[in-house]
């Protein structure tokens, strides 16, 4: 006996919306799906180029403050200075100012703020500058107990005098930890070899918008350092209010 049961009609027009909304579904998931991949892309490339940017814990508003000033005050004065150990006019301030430096840095009204900047890196095939700056950072992180700088600031006097020439390979990782024995501190190496705060450095580099090194000022005053060290001391005397 033939079946009388009607075979259910399919509307071709309702078939053909049904298709197109799957459609239109699969081809949304599959853009969400992409955007997210995307994004995990550029997340973890940028990670690993440019790291987390940790600041070592002793930085004073991104600098090594060396003062006298008695501990938890604040001076009156402030010298900034932003240096490039790989720069050549940097080390010739070091030298002509030597004497003026010495002063400032016994005046308990005055805290010289050293901030290493890397803006170099192209005159050396292994990016020396962020390496120095990234070195003395460990440096100064590594001797936070001493409360002084002092170590650090014989770091920092150690890489102007064995500054190494531009367009060439810069001191080694090795050279730079050696140094840094020398100067009192402990094992830095592994500091050093793994770029612990190069990120820092970068970051701070940036931030600075310095056009050249040695960039100075005074209580956030621009000093023009072609005046020579008498009227550096005279500004910063003045600024302080000792002036004879």
């Amino acid at each position: 006996m033939a079946d009388k049961r009607r075979k259910p009609i399919v509307d071709p027009r309702a078939a053909e919306r049904r298709r197109s909304l799957f459609m239109k579904i699969g081809a949304g998931v599959a853009i969400v799906v992409i955007a997210v991949i995307v994004a995990v892309a550029v997340i973890l490339t940028n990670k690993s180029s440019t790291g987390d940017a940790t600041a070592p814990s002793v930085a004073t508003n991104s600098s090594f403050r060396v003062t006298t000033a008695p501990k938890g005050t604040t001076p009156p004065v402030t010298v900034q200075i932003y240096e490039d150990f790989q720069c050549p006019v940097c080390k010739q301030f070091e030298q002509v100012y030597s004497d003026a430096l010495t002063q400032v840095r016994s005046n308990p009204k005055v805290a010289i703020d050293y901030q290493p900047v890397a803006i170099l890196d192209r005159m050396s095939s292994t990016n020396y500058s962020t390496r120095a700056a990234n070195a003395s950072a460990c440096v100064a992180e590594a001797t936070k107990g001493a409360d002084n700088f002092a170590i650090w600031l014989k770091f920092h006097n150690i890489l102007y005098a064995n500054q190494p020439e531009e367009n060439g390979s810069g001191l080694t990782d090795d050279q730079l930890a050696d140094f840094a024995n020398q100067a009192g501190a402990p094992n830095v190496k592994e500091c050093i070899s793994d770029g612990q705060f190069k990120n820092w450095v970068g970051q701070e580099t940036t931030a600075s918008q310095v056009q050249g090194t040695p960039t100075v000022k005074i209580n956030g005053q621009d000093f023009n350092i072609q005046l020579g060290p008498d009227a550096f001391l005279a500004q910063i005397n003045q600024a302080a209010g000792t002036a004879q």
